[in-house]
């Protein structure tokens, strides 16, 4: 603001006057170069705003703006701005920034290199520091100008290079944001639109303070709202409010309010979670703005690489999910190993002539059905081999209304539900998901289904469907999903959302031992504590009030993460196993009294290891 007030008076003086006017304005120009610029869509990239948040991709990262100031001006401002920043190990970051504007025969160019340092303090709550520092040179094309020997230009060339600085710190947790940074740690002079009279401008008269939260109202959209508030001893306060929309991950709409500078329109797409590109449409101040005419400016972000191991806290517009196609991609192939390593485990004991059945239900997490040689199951498979084909068929429950719901790959699945009576009076449940493109291709097969035992002692069913190509041919495709009771079915049918993991763990317990059938996260985020009832296992916890660190399917897993906590002083940590959920726990103190329990459960979680603990309650 401050050069445009300037050239307003250096247009209305005489013209005898003009070189001094001119000279004046090419002060308050240099000065100007070491304001804080001014982005319309700083939520792309804040490190333009905090050197603290260098690295906060979780990539190498390359940002570039260009921005075309007050269009029906001719030589009104033009900057390019780009941007690089990487995180490092040991919680370091690296980044470096360079600009140029250029504004009629005036041009400044300045660059500058930042370093960055994350304090972990716990699993959700992180600091960033960062700082920067660089230098830029004013210029002037002093060819285009009819008296390039005048004194005024002297004065200003010798006054055409100066320092950058700037200082940033940052507070997150999850997906909300806060921070204030230090534009220039540099003392500069700059023109007071009165007398013209410099005066000093030190670092602490100017600040910039900003938060904004990413709210996920579902996987495909969220907002995201930002709030920033700029300080200043040389020019009035300002705030700024911008409001961004998700949809989908792939586009975002949105809006900013600048005081006294009007609204800003917003727009843009992101392509495969790798390149971002946006555009903003700026009206500018009401009062003036059919003189200068709008602004525009255009983004482009782009991620190179992949995302680094040893970025402990990630937060990116450009990856806006709930989690990065990183994270869906190690949690699908996570999946895929527990599926690969409970068939092996399932198929010890079988014959070799059972093998290739066995694996035929074996589904790529990201499509479980896709036809491939060992998951199509021959029309003549022998029913005799082992897993066996069901003496009592499985029932489809056509009364039960068709189940829906976004798995935790981003794809949509619908589920049928098979039922069939069980020894105890009650009934057993399979519910069995099929992506949603191959609902309308498949129907579940009218003759009976398979059925294996695995070492753990639980049931799995192998689904049969029909499939019809688009040859008009047909063929079986054999699906195993595990066998539940009903409370189990209902809690799932209830929360049909749960990622797999999550259907795995609700699924999974003995409702005459307990009716908590909550996941070990929910608990890790509960004041409450689970209660169950002692089984007869052999490592069965006895009765009282447990502090659990970690729960685990496998007993040697458990007792690896027993043996870690040991080395860092958990001296009385010790295995135990509770029937009534089927899991291997790791024990890190234990009470007569809850109570007793909970306060050392909240004294725990403040500790790196333990900030996910929570309280079991064993009763006979």
């Amino acid at each position: 603001m401050i050069h445009f007030r300037v050239i307003a008076v250096g247009m209305t003086v005489k013209l005898k006057h003009f070189l001094t006017g001119f000279a004046l304005f090419l002060l308050s120009f240099h000065a100007t170069a070491q304001q804080p610029q001014v982005h319309n869509q700083f939520f792309m990239n804040p490190y333009v705003y905090n050197p603290a948040y260098a690295g906060v991709e979780g990539h190498t990262v390359l940002f570039m703006m260009y921005r075309q100031q007050w269009t029906s001006i001719q030589g009104a401002p033009q900057t390019f701005h780009a941007s690089f920043h990487v995180p490092l190990d040991g919680g370091i970051a690296f980044g470096a920034s360079a600009f140029n504007v250029s504004q009629g025969l005036l041009s400044t160019s300045a660059g500058k290199i930042s370093a960055g340092y994350l304090v972990n303090i716990d699993r959700t709550h992180f600091l960033r520091f960062g700082l920067s520092i660089g230098g830029g040179i004013n210029s002037i094309n002093i060819s285009e100008f009819d008296s390039p020997d005048d004194p005024a230009f002297n004065n200003f060339l010798d006054q055409n290079s100066f320092l950058l600085g700037d200082f940033g710190l940052t507070y997150h947790f999850g997906h909300f944001n806060v921070g204030f940074s230090i534009p220039n740690l540099f003392t500069y002079d700059v023109i007071t639109q009165t007398d013209f009279a410099p005066i000093k401008v030190t670092p602490q008269d100017n600040i910039l303070l900003k938060m904004n939260y990413r709210g996920h109202i579902n996987n495909d959209f969220a907002i995201e709202p930002h709030l920033i508030y700029r300080y200043s001893n040389v020019v009035p306060h300002q705030y700024e409010g911008t409001l961004i929309a998700h949809i989908k991950h792939i586009i975002w709409l949105g809006g900013s309010y600048r005081q006294d500078e009007g609204i800003i329109g917003l727009f843009g797409a992101k392509v495969k979670e790798k390149i971002g590109i946006g555009f903003a449409y700026e009206l500018g101040n009401p009062n003036i703005s059919s003189e200068l005419g709008p602004t525009f400016e255009i983004n482009i972000g782009y991620h190179l690489g992949t995302k680094k191991d040893h970025a402990e806290h990630v937060s990116s517009f450009i990856k806006s999910h709930r989690h990065s196609a990183e994270e869906r991609a190690k949690q699908a192939e996570l999946e895929r190993q527990k599926q690969i390593a409970a068939l092996q485990s399932s198929r010890q004991n079988q014959t070799e002539d059972s093998d290739a059945l066995s694996i035929s239900g074996t589904p790529a997490p990201a499509n479980p059905l896709t036809k491939t040689e060992e998951n199509t199951v021959p029309e003549d498979e022998s029913a005799s081999t082992t897993p066996s084909e069901t003496k009592e068929d499985w029932d489809h429950k056509e009364e039960h209304p068709e189940l829906e719901r976004t798995n935790q790959f981003g794809e949509d699945e619908v589920g049928i539900r098979l039922e069939k009576p069980n020894a105890a009076g009650g009934s057993d449940v399979v519910l069995s998901w099929v992506p949603a493109t191959d609902a309308t291709n498949l129907k579940v097969a009218s003759d009976g289904h398979l059925e294996r035992e695995l070492a753990d002692g639980s049931k799995e069913i192998g689904v049969k469907y029909e499939k019809t190509n688009p040859d008009g041919t047909k063929e079986s495709i054999v699906k195993w999903d595990p066998v539940i009771n009903e409370q189990q079915a209902e809690t799932i049918v209830s929360n049909p959302d749960l990622t797999e993991a999550e259907h795995t763990e609700v699924a999974k317990g003995d409702p005459d031992l307990t009716q908590d059938f909550r996941t070990h996260d929910d608990l890790a985020e509960s004041d409450d504590h689970m209660t169950v009832r002692r089984g007869s296992h052999l490592l069965e916890l006895p009765a009282g009030n447990f502090v659990i660190a970690g729960a685990f399917s496998e007993f040697d897993h458990a007792e690896d993460f027993s043996d870690e906590l040991f080395q860092q002083g958990f001296h009385d940590t010790i295995v135990g196993f509770s029937s009534a959920r089927g899991y291997y726990y790791v024990v890190v103190f234990r009470s007569g009294n809850v109570s007793q329990a909970r306060a050392k459960r909240d004294e725990m979680r403040k500790n790196k290891s333990l900030s996910k603990a929570w309280v079991l309650q064993v009763t006979e």
